[in-house]
């Protein structure tokens, strides 16, 4: 059996190493001349870099954990924990917001706590922006929520909806809320990524290497024809009994056949772009900054000599903030409109523009894609996953998990 894999991101090369262990014919396509996908790193001037924002390694499952471990030792990986602040009216507070108010000044702590414990009243709202107000109240809705989000979606939150929320945002409860206040901990309870891996050299390419590493991977080959003939694919004129797909949906209906009610969902999904910039600043030991302001460009920092001492050269710091929207133009200096001064950055290493970055939860959302996968679920020995093949947002472990899943389903369709 032959199987054909499109792009080489951590869920395409998942499956792809899965059925390539167990004995299958397995050809990976990738467009880019490296693998990786959004989870690739580089080395610019001895400076690490995640170029698609960063990436981390964690999982509750244990399964995944071993097998990322069975191809690069645990002994490679520098093992962290999570320390996030937000950039708040000049100072440095604990994420997330709604469990650090007892670090606010005392007036505005009380009201942020008074209108928590008076929200959720009422019938839940269908638009993300009114679903914040509902859920945290006012005032920390005011002061964090709505002006982080409008930046990290660049999409009205008006023409969000929710079903998206719970599993993918942190939900403390009233009690968390009380808590942290009586305590006067901020310490985060139930929060992803609290502790987390990352390669102490080389980023989290290493990662993708080592699962690469024995695989047949055409790089810098662009997928441009998929067709269905007597039960094979051809692809790029080439025969195979299976295909995995993780190419963004958007671009299929360019290089396969697809019925018309397909095209239309694919048209009418959304998502957004992301550009990256990595610079030296100082030492820190904060892992990420949200910086809900409007008065600053970017939304993010991610400082990645945090997540190893070997991200800089010379034991230095280093960082790369992020900017969700249009290709944001860097020169040799950096506006003042990019970052808060009191971040202390230097100067530009490197940066980057994904035009794939993250998906849009618009009311359309559930139809369009419940739709596509239905038709594709469908078909025989063809196969979408990944967080562009889904337009599905997922933790690296949660992708890998899914190509565990269509690595079975292969092996099962197949026997």
């Amino acid at each position: 059996m032959k199987v054909a894999v499109l792009g080489a991101g951590v869920s395409g090369l998942t499956v792809a190493r899965r059925l390539f262990d167990l004995g299958l014919d397995v050809i990976v396509y990738e467009a880019e001349p490296t693998v990786g996908g959004l989870a690739r790193s580089r080395i610019t001037k001895g400076y690490v870099y995640d170029p698609h924002g960063g990436h981390i390694f964690n999982s509750k499952r244990q399964d995944i954990v071993d097998w990322v471990f069975s191809m690069l030792p645990k002994e490679n990986w520098k093992h962290n924990i999570r320390n996030a602040k937000i950039f708040y009216n000049g100072s440095f507070i604990s994420y997330p917001f709604e469990l650090s108010l007892c670090e606010l000044p005392i007036d505005d702590a009380i009201d942020c706590a008074l209108d928590f414990i008076l929200a959720q009243q009422g019938d839940e709202p269908d638009n993300f922006s009114e679903w914040l107000i509902w859920n945290f109240g006012k005032s920390i809705s005011n002061a964090y929520m709505l002006p982080y989000n409008k930046k990290i979606w660049a999409y009205p939150l008006e023409k969000m909806g929710v079903t998206w929320i719970r599993g993918k945002m942190p939900l403390p409860d009233k009690k968390d809320i009380m808590r942290s206040l009586a305590l006067k901990d901020p310490s985060e309870r139930k929060m992803p990524h609290s502790t987390y891996y990352y390669p102490i050299e080389g980023g989290i390419q290493v990662m993708i290497d080592a699962i690469a590493k024995p695989l047949f991977i055409r790089t810098s080959t662009l997928v441009e024809s998929i067709e269905y003939e007597c039960g094979k694919y051809l692809v790029n004129g080439d025969l195979y009994d299976n295909v995995v797909s993780t190419i963004p949906l958007p671009v299929l209906p360019n290089i396969m056949k697809l019925p018309e009610s397909i095209c239309k969902a694919i048209s009418g999904l959304k998502y957004n772009s992301l550009t990256t910039v990595l610079v030296d600043f100082p030492n820190t030991d904060i892992s990420w900054l949200y910086i809900p302001s409007s008065e600053y460009r970017s939304h993010r920092v991610g400082y990645q000599s945090v997540l190893t001492p070997k991200a800089a050269p010379d034991g230095g710091g280093s960082g790369a903030f992020e900017i969700i929207g249009e290709r944001f133009e860097v020169d040799d200096k950096l506006p003042q409109t990019a970052l808060p001064n009191e971040l202390q950055p230097g100067h530009i290493i490197d940066t980057q523009f994904t035009e794939f970055a993250y998906v849009i939860h618009d009311f359309d959302y559930v139809k369009n894609v419940m739709l596509i996968r239905e038709y594709f679920n469908g078909t025989n020995g063809f196969y979408i996953t990944g967080r562009w093949g889904t337009w599905n947002y997922n933790n690296m472990d949660m992708c890998m998990a899914e190509s565990f899943v269509i690595a079975d389903k292969i092996l099962g369709a197949n026997k």
